[in-house]
């Protein structure tokens, strides 16, 4: 009898879609670089009401020595973005390798597909409703944030003629996770700054040629390279230690009916069911070591949907459509359930059940 509820209740896809079943915790993967500028994060910070001179900021962060940019702008198009992106740091320090984005609609635009083929940049994006993919971009607009709101009220109206000071700053700030501040990771020397006056330090000068300050200055930058990449190494090893300890993920193989986590739950409210109220299949896993898998709709020619592990869950029904549109779960005895259609959610459905003996016995006789 208890065996047979906990089947029921199990076979139930209204339960199954509203329930926020087992958590879904891949393993953390980290981000390698090698040297400033080979990979750049670009994102979008929100900072006041549209009505405002300028309600946005374009955030731009070096993966690797943590060196940001904050471009204020009017709007998020993509010309805005393109302009904002090329004045403020490819005219200065040249294009990186690869550009790191979210799915939004000036990232993705022709014409920033244009500007990075014209300079030979790879562009890459996060999937769907998973920021953690560009999680240095996210990190520093909680520091801008803080920096932003430190600002005294007289001068909150004017935030953005600030933002230069306030970027001064934060790059020259030891990261924690260096150890350096970025503007010496980038540059291989300290800035000179107003308290360096105040304080009466005087950088040390050495009478060298042209060819000697060059030598000295690259054998500086490469170990200052090494060091950052030592110093990351051991952070994201600690950081990945800690994630990890709560992994709970299984991977995914192709063919595996799945369930995709409702985005639009909040816009619908509490009561909205937590997964999509229709099966998937996964097509296949992204790259091999990777919690990103492609996944379609089962029975449908539709267009694939790229999502990280932690948005997908395994479907422990199977799901049949007969011809009247309704889902049905096969497998089981008949017994009335939750009413649920594919057409209309409204309208009533039948779980059809059928006991281990039966299926065995069935088994046995077509043998």
């Amino acid at each position: 009898m208890i065996q047979e509820i906990k089947e029921w209740t199990a076979a139930c896809w209204h339960c199954l879609s509203a329930k926020a079943g087992p958590e879904v915790r891949a393993p953390l993967m980290s981000i390698k670089t090698s040297y400033p500028f080979e990979i750049v994060g670009l994102d979008y910070l929100s900072i006041g009401c549209p009505g405002e001179q300028y309600p946005c900021i374009l955030v731009i962060t070096d993966l690797f020595s943590k060196y940001s940019f904050a471009v204020p702008t009017k709007d998020q198009s993509a010309s805005t973005t393109a302009r904002a992106l090329y004045t403020s740091m490819i005219q200065i320090f040249g294009c990186p390798e690869r550009i790191l984005t979210d799915r939004g609609g000036a990232f993705e635009s022709a014409l920033m597909g244009e500007l990075c083929q014209l300079y030979g940049c790879q562009k890459s994006r996060t999937t769907a409703y998973h920021p953690q993919g560009n999680g240095a971009c996210e990190r520093f607009n909680q520091t801008l944030l803080k920096l932003l709101s430190s600002i005294s009220e007289t001068d909150q109206a004017q935030w953005h003629s600030k933002l230069p000071a306030l970027l001064q700053a934060y790059n020259n700030t030891v990261h924690s996770t260096t150890g350096l501040t970025p503007h010496y990771v980038v540059f291989g020397r300290h800035a000179r700054l107003p308290m360096d006056w105040t304080l009466g330090l005087r950088p040390t000068t050495q009478s060298q040629t042209l060819q000697g300050w060059a030598h000295q200055h690259n054998k500086t930058l490469s170990q200052v390279y090494q060091l950052v990449k030592e110093q990351s190494q051991k952070r994201q090893g600690r950081d990945a230690t800690r994630y990890n300890r709560r992994a709970t993920s299984v991977p995914l193989l192709p063919g595996e009916r799945v369930l995709l986590r409702n985005f639009r739950r909040r816009a619908k409210g509490k009561l909205a069911p937590r997964w999509l109220p229709e099966p998937f299949v996964v097509v296949r896993q992204l790259r091999d070591g990777h919690p990103v898998y492609v996944v379609k709709p089962e029975g449908k020619e539709a267009p694939t949907r790229t999502l990280h592990r932690n948005n997908i869950r395994p479907c422990p029904l199977t799901v049949e459509h007969d011809a009247g549109g309704e889902r049905r779960c096969r497998g089981f005895r008949k017994r009335r359930c939750h009413a649920y259609t594919a057409a209309d959610p409204s309208k009533s459905c039948r779980w059809r059940r059928a006991s281990a003996r039966r299926r065995r016995t069935d088994t046995h006789i077509n043998s």
